[in-house]
């Protein structure tokens, strides 16, 4: 078995408290539908009683014809056992597809709910928490992990309660019929409990292994398909092949080991009740030759015990299956439980339009427990100033920005817009104020026009013509085939980075922000359209707050100020002709970049 996992240790159940919480909560999500779950339950009562009581009806048919043909009598004592038989039959068939019908849409609906959640957090979480977990393995969260909490709610839970109300009905028909056979009935139970008790404690770690095994192989999945073109081009196919084998082979084994638990469960159980079936009928058969039941008696309760022992086998059978499930929902609710490390103070006001006064006030930051990244930043920026953010690889500068847009808070310090600590304005407020362009832009699946208006979802065509003639990529956009409506594909597959950074333009355009941010906006693109960027910039900054991350020095000339940052610090500030006058670190840069 996998990284040498065995079934001994796979005993050594160490969270069965999370198990039973992870339960409670799954049925918790049933409790909004309190009604259509009684109507069900009365079905299900209603399914249990006609079952239980065919037996009972089969065995007075069998004494009553035998009485009858021992007797001469007429076979019109049979009329009305018949009938309740065949009534008993069509109650329980109707019975059993309405149960079926009302749990499974409750089991849809709470399944609805799960996803909506789960869907909800992941966009509420921090930045941060993308940082440290692979999005190969949220997908499996969100598909394979859900998929078995279907499994449970829509199936899973009415044949575990039908089980148990059939075990309940047949008990008392039972009881009903016949005490000593009922007992001798019962004495198995206790050997069924314990068998289902050790599978317990070895199923529910066996199933955890799966779903975390299977969240592996979705991660090296995501992350190859992301950079398949890297892999090519590197010639990495070949080891990459190798490390995805071990991870696949790893959840080859998590599932076989799965299934080893599951294999060896049913024919145990199956033993049991073959064993316990032949006592009954043998020690019935005893009852019967010495007159103390009749054949009758015997046949019902043959038919008693075998509904019994089906229905116990089917509720330990059903036991990995909530295994299952209670594996994948403990994921899925330690993804829910997740609190975003940057999120609204309980008295966070609105923020209105904003003047784009930014301050960093004492910044210090770092990732997790890493090193300080910025240490004892000040800088204020007038509203309308746009000021450039300069320095080496790994300096800082992104970092900067990131908090200017709270996509995390810092260590140490305050970030403030007009004078309010970020911390104590709404993150939707604040983000209506500011917009985006990244060096890397992100397009989604869809038309030009809806990616303009991706922010900005009321905007009128009026509005996304202008802001994309404002971008300078309306141009380009007239030269397409459907024009704003052509679809882009996964990413903006089919534009060019240079276009693709166009219309990530555009989009931050139509928001009408009050401080823009450019990350890196022009170093991926070509000189035409970096040319045509530059252009687009005096009316885009025009009456706006800008920071800009830029690598190509010769791009923030036109900044009102330049901020050179270096290992955490500033450690100059000015404009383009002081600095350059100065001959300090900014001049360094700029002799470097452009020796040649």
């Amino acid at each position: 078995m996998a990284h040498g996992v065995s079934l001994r240790s796979l005993a050594k159940d160490d969270r069965p408290a999370a198990t039973l919480s992870a339960l409670k909560r799954l049925l918790g999500y049933l409790v909004p539908f309190k009604r259509e779950l009684a109507i069900a339950m009365l079905w299900l009562l209603v399914s249990s009683a006609a079952n239980a009581a065919s037996p009972a009806l089969t065995g007075t048919i069998i004494d009553r014809a035998v009485a009858a043909a021992s007797e001469g009598g007429s076979a019109d004592v049979l009329t009305l056992p018949v009938a309740l038989v065949l009534t008993a039959a069509i109650v329980g068939w109707w019975a059993q597809r309405m149960q079926i019908l009302v749990l499974g849409t409750i089991g849809q609906k709470a399944l609805f709910t799960v996803r909506e959640q789960v869907f909800a957090k992941i966009q509420d979480l921090s930045v941060a928490f993308f940082d440290d977990n692979e999005s190969g393995d949220l997908m499996s969260r969100l598909i394979n992990d859900i998929e078995t909490l279907n499994s449970f709610l829509s199936q899973g839970f009415r044949r575990v309660l039908s089980a148990t109300l059939s075990i309940v009905a047949t008990l008392i028909g039972m009881m009903l019929v016949d005490t000593h056979l009922a007992l001798a009935t019962l004495a198995v139970v206790p050997f069924m409990l314990g068998t289902t008790t050790l599978f317990g404690l070895i199923a529910r770690r066996a199933f955890r292994a799966r779903q975390e095994a299977i969240g592996d192989v979705s991660s090296a999945l995501a992350e190859e398909l992301a950079g398949i073109k890297v892999a090519q081009a590197f010639n990495r196919v070949e080891t990459n092949r190798q490390v995805f084998s071990d991870r696949n082979a790893a959840n080859r084994d998590a599932n076989i080991t799965a299934s080893a638990v599951s294999s060896a469960f049913s024919p145990a159980l199956a033993l049991i009740s073959a064993t316990a079936t032949a006592l009954v009928a043998a020690y019935g058969g005893w009852l019967a030759a010495t007159d103390v039941v009749t054949i009758g008696v015997v046949v019902a309760f043959f038919a008693y015990a075998r509904s019994f022992f089906n229905a116990v086998t089917q509720l330990s059978s059903l036991y990995a299956e909530t295994q299952s499930a209670l594996a994948g929902g403990e994921r899925v609710f330690a993804l829910l439980d997740t609190a975003p490390l940057v999120q609204d103070l309980p008295n966070a006001h609105v923020l209105g339009r904003a003047k784009g006064d930014v301050s960093l006030r004492g910044v210090t930051f770092r990732y997790g427990t890493g090193n300080t990244v910025l240490k004892d930043i000040n800088l204020d920026v007038a509203a309308g100033q746009s000021v450039a953010v300069v320095g080496p690889t790994g300096a800082g500068k992104t970092t900067l920005i990131n908090l200017v847009a709270r996509f995390y808070d810092p260590v140490e310090g305050s970030v403030e817009v007009d004078g309010h600590d970020l911390r104590n304005i709404t993150m939707a407020s604040l983000r209506r104020n500011m917009g985006i362009v990244l060096q890397e832009p992100f397009l989604f699946t869809g038309t030009i026009r809806e990616n303009i208006a991706y922010g900005s979802p009321d905007a009128s065509d009026v509005d996304v013509v202008t802001a994309a003639s404002n971008a300078q990529a309306l141009e380009f956009i007239e030269l397409l085939s459907e024009g704003l409506d052509t679809v882009v594909g996964e990413r903006g597959a089919t534009l060019s980075t240079g276009q693709r950074q166009l219309i990530a333009f555009a989009r931050a355009l139509l928001a009408d922000p009050a401080i823009l941010i450019l990350d890196e906006a022009t170093s991926s693109v070509d000189t035409r359209t970096e040319l045509l960027i530059q252009e687009a910039l005096g009316r885009i900054l025009k009456g706006r707050t800008a920071l800009i991350i830029a690598h190509r020095l010769s791009t923030v000339r036109d900044a009102d100020r330049i901020v050179v940052v270096e290992d955490g610090h500033i450690v100059e500030d000015g404009t383009y002709d002081a600095l350059m006058a100065a001959g300090g670190r900014f001049a360094d840069l700029h002799a470097a970049q452009f020796s040649d």
